[in-house]
């Protein structure tokens, strides 16, 4: 994938026009580790697929290392995965049961 694509596609992803990634491909990992570290506190469907996005944006650089590369490109499931869990349990309360004990 070109560095045009690249950036083309996380045009795509956001649904905006958004970094620069074509010409800083750096950005796309900070921007990523930043919505990591927001998951825990939102566990938000549309927060995952964001990141599932970045991720395949990330494994698609031909810039970064391979190592880099191939990590992200493994992620890329997994965080759709939260996605889809999330949608499937999004009640407006973060898949809390209000029958729970706990």
């Amino acid at each position: 994938m070109s560095a045009h694509a690249s950036s083309a596609t996380w045009r795509k992803v956001a649904g905006t026009e958004g970094p620069e990634y074509d010409t800083h491909p750096e950005l796309a990992l900070a921007a990523v580790l930043q919505l990591l570290s927001r998951f825990p506190a939102r566990r938000s469907p549309a927060l995952a697929q964001a990141i599932a996005g970045h991720f395949r944006v990330i494994g698609s650089d031909r810039r970064l290392s391979a190592c880099v590369r191939d990590c992200a490109a493994r992620l890329v499931a997994e965080w759709e995965a939260y996605a889809m869990l999330g949608d499937a349990g999004d009640a407006g309360d973060g898949g809390h049961d209000p029958r729970a004990l706990h």
